[in-house]
């Protein structure tokens, strides 16, 4: 699924992925994590939501809980989608002359 999310919307506008085989790993890791961060608190809520539904007692509290869930999980989908578009199109991408080339944070000057 993802694949069409990402994959086909890039080969569509024509970007190429001219990085290394470390850059596509970073990206994809980074798109990774930054996506189980998004939808953590959407997903955790729902869980919750339906836990709460087999109790009489915490039903109203577990459907409002379930559709804050639900809420949250769907605007985090479109958040994630944008996330992992972007950071495959940065992945291959090659700065411009006129651009400054990127420093790295790890290494003392």
């Amino acid at each position: 699924m993802m694949v069409s999310y990402v994959s086909l919307p890039a080969r569509l506008i024509g970007a190429k992925r001219a990085g290394s085989r470390r850059d596509k790993l970073v990206a994809s890791a980074v798109g990774g994590t930054l996506g189980a961060i998004v939808s953590a608190p959407g997903y955790t809520l729902g869980r919750i939501g339906i836990l709460m539904l087999g109790t009489k007692a915490l039903l109203i509290p577990g459907v409002i809980l379930l559709a804050i869930g639900f809420a949250l999980q769907a605007g985090a989908t479109g958040a994630i989608k944008a996330i992992k578009f972007s950071t495959s199109l940065i992945a291959g991408r090659v700065p411009a002359a006129s651009e400054p080339a990127p420093v790295s944070s790890g290494s003392a000057q």
